[in-house]
């Protein structure tokens, strides 16, 4: 439980700072909805992988437990 949390909180650091500079690129340089996909996108690709992390040590705590 811990490290899912911690991978929230990352994540959710990370994305915010993502959404800010897409916003800031959107505005002030690229008038396109391309830098907001794209950083759906990473988000998407990240929460993927701590997904797959906490699984993973989901799976090994109920392997030790068993």
């Amino acid at each position: 439980m811990t490290r899912g949390a911690v991978l929230s909180a990352r994540n959710d650091a990370l994305a915010n700072i993502a959404i800010i500079g897409a916003g800031l690129v959107t505005a002030f340089v690229w008038r396109s909805a391309w830098p907001d996909l794209i950083v759906g996108l990473a988000i998407a690709a990240l929460n993927a992988d701590a997904a797959r992390e906490v699984w993973e040590a989901a799976r090994q705590e109920h392997d030790a437990a068993a």
